[in-house]
Formats: C-alpha cells, structure tokens, sequence
C-alpha cells in the first residue's frame, strides 16, 4: 500500500512541475530578420554585404632562405560556403650567396567550407590559390619566379582571423620560388 502511495505522490509531483516549465525564452536583435540562429542565404544579400576586406602576412620562413610576406585582399562570397577573393603581395625574400628580393605579386584564391572537415577540426575549408611574382629591384637584378600554386586547409570563420596552411604544387628543390620551402603558412583573414 506505501508504495502505491508513493507512486502517485512521485507522479502527481511530476505532472505539476511539469505543468510550471516555462516556454523557451526567444531574444530577438533589434532590426533582425528572422531567426538569429540561422545563416542567411547569401544569394538574399546586396552585393557589398558580400564583399569583405582584410589581409595577412605570408610565406613565413627564416633562417636560409628568409621570406616573409605582407598581402592585403579582397573577397566575394559565391555561396554560404565559397569565398572566391583576389589580393596583392610585397614578399621579402633572401636567399645566402645572393642579394635579397622585393617582389611584388598578385594572386587569386578560393576558400570552400566543408562541413565534414569543420567538424574535425572547427571552422575548416579548403583553399587554393595561384600566385605571380615580379621582383621590383633594380633591373640589372630582375629574376623570374616560380608561379605557385598552393593547396591546402584553414581553420578559422569567414570574418575574422585565420590560419592556413598550404603546399606549393610548384616547388622544386633549386627552383626560382618566392617561398623557402613547398609548405606554406598564412595568417590573416577578412575584418570588414
């Protein structure tokens, strides 16, 4: 008989805190539309709402050779999840036995987020770009570069900082390349 008792006395309690859970609570931004929660159609956005700026440093290497890259760029988001984008880049780059270089490139890239590589590791994409240096030192020193093309991951969103690690399909050892060695890192990403 206690346990009968104690049964209902358990699901007559159960039954009125459930009848005083509260409904979720909803917060809205002033101006939204919609649900914040949810990523709006790019497709649905004015073209500079599309655009983003930002920039980075590059080709970090240090030692024999060094370089290091400063780029400013600019991207257009395709879709939700491809960023197509185009950028300038001033490379130092200094090679033992030979006199360091001041290039000037420009460049063209596209980052893909893939859903099944951000959750491995956060954020990631895909991207890939190809480059073309000039040297803009004297000209009795004008040398011809390799034009890389890099392949590689990122981590990081789509405004804000980001990390990228790319190889050069390009490289070759002994090779005229802008870059210390066939891996290169990036660090940058778009901030307005």
């Amino acid at each position: 008989m206690k346990s009968i008792i104690l049964f209902f006395a358990f699901a007559l309690l159960s039954i009125s805190f459930a009848s005083q859970a509260q409904d979720p609570v909803v917060i809205s931004e002033e101006g939204a539309k919609g649900d914040l929660d949810i990523e709006p159609d790019v497709k649905d956005l004015p073209f500079r709402q599309r655009l983003h700026f930002g920039g980075g440093i590059s080709g970090l290497s240090f030692g024999n050779p060094t370089s290091i890259g400063i780029s400013p760029m600019a991207g257009y988001m395709l879709t939700n999840n491809t960023i197509l984008g185009v950028g300038l880049t001033y490379q130092y780059f200094s090679f033992r036995g030979f006199q360091a270089s001041n290039l000037l490139g420009q460049r063209i890239f596209v980052r893909q987020f893939v859903p099944a590589l951000s959750a491995m590791i956060g954020q990631g994409y895909l991207t890939a770009q190809i480059e073309n240096f000039q040297d803009i030192a004297s000209p009795a020193n004008k040398m011809k570069y390799s034009t890389p093309v890099l392949v590689g991951i990122g981590i990081g969103s789509k405004l804000g900082i980001n990390l990228n690690v790319m190889y050069d399909l390009n490289y070759t050892a002994g090779s005229n390349s802008p870059y210390g060695t066939a891996l290169v890192v990036q660090v940058g990403g778009f901030f307005f």
